[in-house]
């Protein structure tokens, strides 16, 4: 029922050394991270896109989805549980598939992906969607142009973080398993049974980077991959 072209991803990366199997990371032992994100564009569809990055922020790979378009009958069947399942299931696992490298955390700020965590064994963090101010920096736009992307948008301006804030539902998923924290300026969600390993490394990660920001980039490379294709 979906009109997507293949069921494979688009990748923009630059070379990288393949890695066959992915490890079990211990506390403050964190290496690359994960940024998954799925842009919803009315005439198109969904199209998903997933960034790696170190822990300086900077990209080494970055994946994205061909449009997934769902009809009228499978909007009617699935009901409210159609963006979960094609969120979190269907495009979350194929982008979760194609990286090389492998990530301590995969960060995300649509809710509909978080059921990607019972198929991985990665903890995925929850990004609110409530951010200060801020224009992208050089060192963004110098990121951007590793992969051939001029950014010629201005990031927009976001109202002031919440004191209290509340994890948006999920239909056919629990989010109530999920613990809320409030990191340097962020808001973010991660499932109560990893929240005491993972605490300290997240504090040690806000530090050098906005958990946000990098959902802005992947839009841009999203917009560019677009028109590309």
């Amino acid at each position: 029922m979906l009109r997507n072209k293949s069921n494979d991803s688009v990748s923009i990366l630059p070379a990288v050394l393949p890695i066959t199997q992915i490890r079990r990371f211990t506390p403050l032992m964190v290496e690359n991270l994960g940024f998954l994100t799925v842009i919803d564009k009315p005439k198109t569809g969904l199209i998903g896109g997933y960034l790696v990055l170190n822990t300086a922020g900077r990209p080494l790979e970055f994946h994205c989805t061909v449009p997934v378009l769902p009809d009228k009958i499978q909007e009617i069947l699935y009901g409210e549980t159609l963006q979960p399942f094609l969120c979190g299931e269907r495009i979350a696992q194929t982008l979760l598939k194609r990286p090389k490298l492998p990530v301590s955390y995969i960060f995300t700020n649509n809710n509909a992906v978080l059921p990607v965590q019972k198929t991985s064994e990665t903890p995925v963090v929850y990004v609110f969607d409530q951010k200060r101010g801020h224009q992208l920096s050089g060192e963004v736009n110098s990121s951007l142009q590793l992969f051939g992307i001029k950014n010629d948008k201005p990031a927009p301006v976001y109202s002031e973080m919440p004191e209290s804030i509340e994890l948006p539902p999920v239909a056919g998923f629990d989010t109530s398993l999920w613990q809320k924290t409030r990191i340097g300026n962020r808001w973010i969600a991660v499932a109560n049974q990893t929240m005491p390993v993972v605490l300290d490394e997240l504090v040690q990660i806000a530090r050098t980077i906005d958990f946000a920001e990098p959902f802005v980039r992947i839009r841009l490379a999203v917009d560019e991959a677009q028109k590309a294709a």
